[in-house]
């Protein structure tokens, strides 16, 4: 299953939610996280280990069960 990049949830490959970058396809749990991707998207493929998650201390979204970004 998909990591979000931004806050490192997994999400579902049919999520409205996608975008290609550099031959890429990241997945997105919400219109948020995709527009932060889309505003820097280095910042969150750059060294991360791409779509295996990124460490999720900034948001701690899987402590709460969810990304609270809906």
């Amino acid at each position: 299953m998909p990591i979000d990049p931004v806050c490192g949830m997994e999400v579902g490959e049919e999520t409205e939610f996608k975008v290609e970058h550099m031959g890429e396809t990241y997945y997105f749990c919400s219109p948020h996280c995709k527009a932060q991707f889309e505003a820097n998207p280095e910042k969150y493929v750059k060294g991360e280990g791409m779509k295996h998650g990124h460490g999720h201390s900034h948001h701690g979204h899987h402590r709460m069960g969810g990304c609270g970004c809906h």
